[in-house]
């Protein structure tokens, strides 16, 4: 009988405006699978490195045991502690890196039996996320695709950060409905409302704010 993943939220990462939208208080997501594999999913900001150590340790594991690292995107606040693991291989966006030797992938990468890394493109083009089998079901760990539980209900709040907030939408609904679980790129774990239909609540906000400035880089592909 296999045995299934488990999907530990190292910390939860956390998303705060200030000063009228000109600035956000911000780090990401921080998440460990134990599986046939160890895999640490995104780093977070130097201010974390402590932390990691201490839940790593407090699960009996040491940095060396840590078999892949995945980030989702590139941002500063998912790859931060990237370099506390230099056993594990790299994987970011579509790029797989074992110490300098790189190789790489289109859409799907399996990791073991219970874990895939997965295209969740939309925050940007190199955006990806993971699917991990648990024992309580299919766990998503989607780094900024979702910010946090309930962010559908103001979709401005991500769409600021978004390139391509089209994609993004389309693939939100996917994930949706394919996921039990989803942790998110600035919150804690949550389980999947499926009463919620997203794409079409999501589709409708998006049509009211392409009239607006909704993109933080002012570069929004709509």
């Amino acid at each position: 009988m296999k045995v299934k993943a488990a999907v530990i939220v190292i910390r939860p990462g956390y998303a705060v405006w200030e000063n009228g939208r000109r600035r956000q208080r911000a780090n990401g997501t921080i998440t460990l699978i134990k599986s046939e594999k160890n895999i640490v999913v995104d780093t977070g900001l130097p201010q974390d490195k402590a932390h990691i150590l201490k839940i790593i340790k407090k699960h009996h594991l040491r940095t060396s045991d840590i078999d892949y690292v995945i980030c989702t995107h590139g941002d500063a606040d998912h790859i931060s502690n990237n370099n506390l693991f230099p056993r594990a291989k790299l994987i970011v966006g579509f790029d797989i890196y074992d110490r300098d030797m790189a190789s790489f992938f289109q859409k799907n990468l399996k990791i073991d039996g219970n874990v895939m890394v997965t295209e969740m493109t939309g925050h940007d083009d190199r955006s990806i996320g993971v699917l991990v089998d648990t024992e309580k079901g299919l766990v998503a760990i989607t780094g900024d695709l979702f910010e946090r539980e309930g962010d559908w209900k103001k979709v401005s709040d991500w769409i600021s950060f978004s390139k391509k907030p089209k994609d993004q939408i389309k693939n939100r609904a996917k994930v949706w409905e394919l996921a039990d679980f989803i942790v998110p790129g600035h919150g804690d774990i949550f389980k999947v409302d499926k009463s919620i239909n997203i794409l079409s609540f999501e589709t409708k906000q998006f049509k009211n704010l392409i009239q607006k400035t909704a993109n933080i880089y002012g570069d929004i592909e709509i």
